[in-house]
């Protein structure tokens, strides 16, 4: 997320979860672009490993036969179904299986052995920092040309973490409207947050304002946007990472008993993961206005016959998301590198309500009174502060 000083307010936002490297005919630049391919990705390493807390996921379970015994060996396959980003494991001697470092998303399984009928779930949505189990997978007897898939699935239960957490999918980020459109306003509609208000546009002044979760001080919350660190640095409570709300996947926020790789401040850490680009194009565009015109003129301007004042936000944006390739030179298949742009551009004139002073008349600039009125046009008696009498005159 970018933000221009001294714009009226626009962001954007370029997100991408694997990045692929087109071959270059150029042969005698190739050693110059290798080397400085290799610092680059090394600075993003060290960078990360300092700064960055993972929003990655792990998805596990146990495999067995139909009287309930382990089944060791078994080829577990996870697909992506957004990129179609496959990996394998194998059962151990437990017959467990366990895949870490899961972007969020959803998920295929596919589970195959010798002498048992394939078994294949789809569907399988994984948040951000969540450890899923699917439970206990049970193969019937057959031969691996036939296949067991599980459509539906009830919900699921969290019994390989113990941390109490919440989350904002993308349909409630994308499908409910705040005024300002910032997440943080969202977060009210979750349990033990404070209401409120919303802020006028995305990161309001200087920065948006966090709530009190569960009790606790605002200072306390750890904000993040993929991992990075949110918060202001000099303004613990207020979240200076903002990003538009048609670049957000989902919010995740762990409020408690979460693990110790979390743990960087004292109460909740509200985890933000942005999009990404997937198989296929997809992009929307939008635009949102508010008018005085749609307002309605307050009490005291009806009755001093002052206008409505001016109150006027244009936001106008766009995503665009996809693979990135090349036809028959690179990523053909459309499975190895992806993009997700995202700009959005806010046009703000509002100088705020008209402010009323009472001003010293000309009489009262050279010290007469006589004729100085209240707001009920009664004399006003100006007296002595030592004898308590009125002046003369």
């Amino acid at each position: 997320m970018v933000r221009e000083p001294g714009a009226p307010g626009w962001s954007s936002s370029v997100h991408g979860r694997r990045v692929g490297v087109a071959n270059v005919k150029h042969q005698a630049a190739l050693p110059e672009l290798r080397t400085a391919a290799l610092v680059a990705i090394i600075l993003a390493g060290l960078c990360s490993s300092v700064y960055a807390q993972t929003v990655t996921g792990t998805i596990a379970g146990t495999v067995t036969d139909p009287s309930g015994q382990v089944i060791v060996g078994a080829s577990v396959t996870l697909t992506s179904e957004a990129t179609a980003e496959a990996r394998t494991a194998q059962t151990n001697i437990a017959g467990s299986f366990v895949f870490t470092a899961l972007q969020p998303g959803a998920y295929s399984l596919k589970v195959e052995q010798a002498g048992f009928k394939s078994y294949e779930r789809r569907g399988i949505v994984l948040s951000a920092n969540e450890r899923l189990s699917v439970g206990e997978i049970r193969l019937a007897l057959g031969v691996v040309t036939e296949t067991v898939r599980v459509e539906a699935q009830g919900a699921a239960v969290q019994s390989t973490s113990s941390e109490h957490s919440a989350l904002l999918t993308a349909t409630q980020v994308s499908m409910i409207q705040v005024r300002g459109r910032d997440v943080v306003s969202l977060l009210k509609l979750l349990p033990g947050v404070q209401y409120t208000g919303d802020p006028e546009a995305p990161g309001g002044s200087y920065g948006t304002s966090m709530p009190n979760i569960q009790g606790t001080r605002a200072q306390w919350n750890a904000f993040s946007v993929d991992g990075l660190t949110g918060n202001d640095l000099g303004n613990a409570p207020i979240n200076s990472s903002t990003v538009n709300m048609d670049a957000i996947a989902e919010v995740k926020v762990l409020l408690n008993s979460y693990q110790a790789e979390y743990g960087r401040n004292g109460t909740a850490m509200i985890n933000v993961v942005t999009r990404s680009g997937t198989r296929e194009f997809h992009g929307t565009g939008y635009w949102y206005k508010r008018h005085e015109m749609f307002n309605a003129n307050d009490f005291f301007n009806n009755r001093n016959a002052v206008p409505k004042p001016r109150y006027r936000y244009n936001t106008l944006g766009f995503t665009l998301g996809g693979p990135f390739y090349i036809p028959r030179r690179l990523n053909a298949n459309k499975d190895k590198a992806f993009f997700f742009y995202s700009l959005e551009d806010w046009k703000i004139k509002n100088p705020g309500s008209l402010w009323q002073r009472n001003l010293p008349t000309e009489q009262e600039r050279v010290g007469d009174f006589s004729s100085s009125l209240d707001t009920n046009n009664r004399l006003i008696v100006v007296r002595d502060p030592l004898s308590g009498q009125p002046f003369a005159g």
